[in-house]
């Protein structure tokens, strides 16, 4: 991000961003995303089978994936309440994950063709179960009829989380979502490692 270095009135010295604190990033193409596009019933625990959306990062990429944004919403309540975590599995000589790449991964400055290292898998399987690393909040089981408006379980990351080669981080949950009612997004930059 640019910054310009102004005077005030006082002779104090000001700084002025040059634009949005991602822009540069996302200008250079280095920026994906991706968003479930149907919902799944998540599974309960900390599972290495049929996480909603994992991100991958294949050992060998070269690549480290810079977290931006981990988010999940639901649109259907499950049977008891439950804990929501980020979870991270993998390691740099862990299994390769497998799953079914996801269509709608896209690069965040629109029409461009480059694609990424990191892998948004559907369906993965694991090599092993994941730890959670944070909570994203609580999914409840109120009726649609009483809480009608659910706020997405999201976090804002801004770097602080890394995804090495060989790691792969899913959205997990403490109990099975509703049938088909849960979805998953994130928004990534890839960057040499």
């Amino acid at each position: 991000m640019a910054q310009t270095l102004l005077y005030a009135k006082d002779g104090s010295a000001l700084i002025k961003q040059g634009g949005s604190a991602f822009e540069e990033a996302v200008n250079r193409g280095n920026v994906y995303g991706v968003a479930s596009q149907v919902g799944v019933t998540s599974q309960a625990g900390l599972s290495a089978t049929t996480p909603v959306l994992t991100l991958y990062n294949p050992t060998g990429s070269g690549k480290r994936g810079i977290l931006w944004l981990a988010g999940a919403n639901f649109i259907v309540a499950p049977a008891t309440a439950g804990v929501v975590w980020l979870a991270q599995g993998g390691g740099p000589s862990a299994a390769e994950v497998t799953g079914t790449l996801a269509t709608a991964q896209r690069n965040m400055l629109t029409g461009r063709a480059d694609g990424n290292k990191i892998r948004a898998l559907l369906a993965a399987t694991l090599p092993a179960a994941p730890v959670g690393i944070d909570i994203l909040g609580v999914n409840l089981t109120g009726a649609i009829t009483v809480a009608t408006v659910t706020a997405p379980l999201e976090r804002w990351y801004n770097g602080a989380y890394v995804l090495r080669p060989g790691f792969n981080c899913s959205i997990q949950t403490g109990v099975a979502s509703g049938a088909s009612g849960m979805f998953v997004h994130y928004i990534w930059e890839e960057v040499d490692d």
